[in-house]
């Protein structure tokens, strides 16, 4: 029985061994990408600029607003 529970254990142990490396393997992956979007903190962040993105995106929310409002409704409902 002892050799039954040690092919067992190895088995276990090659498992966790596989997982073990596909979970660095993904660890990785994921810094690789974390890299290719993250941005430079170092840059300086100019309010001006945001305040104009966000103008910018509620006068695309009015427009995008207004052309609802101008469709007409199809149907009896």
């Amino acid at each position: 029985m002892k050799k039954k529970n040690k092919v067992c254990y190895d088995t276990l142990v090659k498992q966790l061994n596989n997982m073990d490396n596909q979970i660095c393997q993904i660890k990785e992956q994921i810094q690789q990408l974390k890299s290719c979007f993250v941005v430079n903190d170092e840059e300086e962040v100019c309010m001006d600029e945001i305040e104009a993105d966000r103008a910018a995106i509620e006068a695309i929310n009015d427009i995008c607003l207004e052309s609802l409002f101008d469709v007409e409704p199809k149907g009896e409902a």
